[in-house]
């Protein structure tokens, strides 16, 4: 089954982010891997956006 790929204000909402967060994080190389699409477009993986976000979880109990 494939992954199911977003446009950029997509998967930010879908965090809780604004886009222009995650081009910052994109262009700091810290963010969420994506493709960039022939047009300059950014395309984020919801499976591999999931994955960054859960690694960066702070807190929660122990």
């Amino acid at each position: 089954m494939s992954d199911i790929l977003l446009s950029r204000r997509k998967i930010a909402a879908r965090g809780g982010f604004s886009p222009n967060t995650l081009r910052n994080y994109a262009q700091r190389g810290i963010g969420p891997e994506f493709v960039q699409v022939a047009n300059g477009k950014c395309i984020y993986s919801v499976a591999a956006f999931d994955a960054w976000l859960a690694q960066h979880k702070v807190g929660g109990s122990v």
